[in-house]
C-alpha cells in the first residue's frame, strides 16, 4: 500500500513538531507544506523532502494529499479545514478547533458533509498518565468524580514568541479543559474565570494568568490555574540542547472513594550544572536520536491509523466544540467579571 500522503498548513512551532512526527512513520510521507510566511513552509519542506508553498489551495490541488495537517494561527482554522474537507482530505486540527462556536459548528458540518475524518490534537488524551486517570475513573476506582484541579503554568518565553495574539485560555487553558471535559463528561452549568495581570499585561496586553471554575449539573467541579508568567530563568539554559524546556504542571482529581495525583514539576528528570537548574519536557515531545517521540507520537500515530483502519478519532470534533465553549465562556467571564451560564447563546 501506498504510504498515506499528507500535506501541512501552518509551518510554525507545532505545524513543523506535527509534520516532523507524522512523517518518522513509514506509512505516511510528506507531499506539501503552506504558509503565508513563504520561508517557513520551505524550511519545514526543505527538512520533509517536499514542495512549499504560500498558498494552501495551490498546495492541495496540486499535492492532492490524503489528509492534512493544519496549525495556522487560532483565529485561522475555518478556511484552510473547509477547503481541505472540500477536496476529501482528513484533518487533523491542533487545538482549538475554532474561536468562536460558528466557526466549530461550520468545520465540524464540512467534514460530516464531505466524510473526512476530523481529529483534535488535545495530545493530553494520548500521554500515558493523563490517559491512566481517565482509565482509573472510568472503572470507578475513586467512586463518585467530586473534583479536578489542573494548574499548566508556562515560562514568559512562551507569550513573548506568540506576541500578544492569543491570551493563555485560549492557548494553554483549552488542554487541561478538554482532560476535565474527558474524565467527567457531563453537562457544564456555568464558568467563572479571574485573570491576573502583571509582566506580560505591561509588554504585550494579555493577561499572565488566570483561574477558571467550571460548574457541573452534578455540582462537581473542574478548576485550572493557567498562565504564562514563570520568570526566564525557568527554561532558559543553554545547554543541553536536546532538553526542551517546559512548565508547572499538574492535574488532581477527587472522588468519593480516592484521589488521583499527577505532579510534572518536574515531570520525572531534573539536572543541575553551574548554570541552574534544567527541567526537560520528558513527556509532550521530547526527541530522542533526532526523532520526537512521546505523546505527540502516540497522537499521530492514532490519526493516521483512524485512517488506515476507518475507525473513529478519540478526540472528535464535537469534544473540540465542547472545549471551545468553556474557553470563550471563560474569556467572556473575565471581560464581563461574572459567571457565565452554559450553553452560549
Amino acid at each position: 500500500m501506498d504510504p498515506i500522503a499528507f500535506g501541512v498548513i501552518g509551518s510554525g512551532f507545532m505545524g513543523s513538531v506535527l509534520a516532523n512526527t507524522a512523517a518518522q512513520f513509514p506509512y505516511a510521507r510528506c507531499v506539501g507544506t503552506a504558509d503565508t510566511a513563504l520561508a517557513r513552509a520551505e524550511a519545514l519542506g526543505q527538512a520533509l523532502g517536499c514542495r512549499a508553498y504560500a498558498s494552501y489551495e495551490e498546495m492541495l490541488d496540486r499535492e492532492k494529499p490524503i489528509a492534512v495537517i493544519i496549525a495556522t494561527p487560532e483565529d485561522f482554522h475555518r478556511e484552510p479545514a473547509l477547503a481541505a474537507a472540500a477536496r476529501g482530505c482528513h484533518v487533523f486540527m491542533e487545538k482549538p478547533l475554532a474561536t468562536s462556536l460558528q466557526d466549530s459548528d461550520t468545520i465540524i458540518a464540512a467534514c460530516a458533509h464531505h466524510q473526512v475524518k476530523l481529529m483534535l490534537g488535545h495530545i493530553l488524551r494520548f500521554e500515558i498518565n493523563y490517559a491512566l486517570i481517565e482509565s482509573a475513573i472510568r472503572e470507578g476506582t475513586i467512586g463518585r468524580f467530586l473534583s479536578a484541579y489542573a494548574r499548566r503554568v508556562t515560562p514568559i518565553s512562551e507569550a513573548h514568541r506568540l506576541g500578544g495574539r492569543v491570551s493563555p485560555i485560549s492557548y494553554i487553558a483549552v488542554y487541561d479543559i478538554d482532560q476535565i471535559l474527558w474524565y467527567h463528561p457531563q453537562p457544564v452549568r456555568s464558568v467563572y474565570a479571574r485573570a491576573v495581570r502583571g509582566r506580560v499585561w505591561d509588554e504585550l496586553r494579555t493577561f499572565d494568568s488566570a483561574w477558571v471554575t467550571i460548574e457541573f449539573v452534578d455540582g462537581s467541579l473542574g478548576i485550572q490555574e493557567v498562565g504564562w508568567a514563570l520568570p526566564e530563568g525557568w527554561a532558559g539554559w543553554n545547554t543541553p540542547v536536546s532538553w526542551g524546556g517546559f512548565g508547572d504542571v499538574c492535574m488532581n482529581v477527587l472522588g468519593t472513594e480516592g484521589v488521583l495525583n499527577l505532579n510534572f514539576t518536574p515531570m520525572d528528570l531534573y539536572g543541575v550544572t553551574r548554570d541552574g537548574w534544567k527541567l526537560p519536557d520528558t513527556r509532550h515531545w521530547p526527541k530522542v536520536d533526532g526523532k520526537y517521540v512521546g505523546a505527540v507520537k502516540l497522537e499521530l500515530e492514532h490519526f493516521l491509523g483512524c485512517i488506515l483502519n476507518d475507525t473513529q478519532p478519540r478526540v472528535t470534533g464535537a469534544d473540540g466544540r465542547r472545549s471551545v465553549e468553556i474557553m470563550l465562556a471563560a474569556e467572556l467571564s473575565i471581560a464581563e467579571d461574572r459567571v457565565v451560564p452554559l450553553p452560549l447563546a
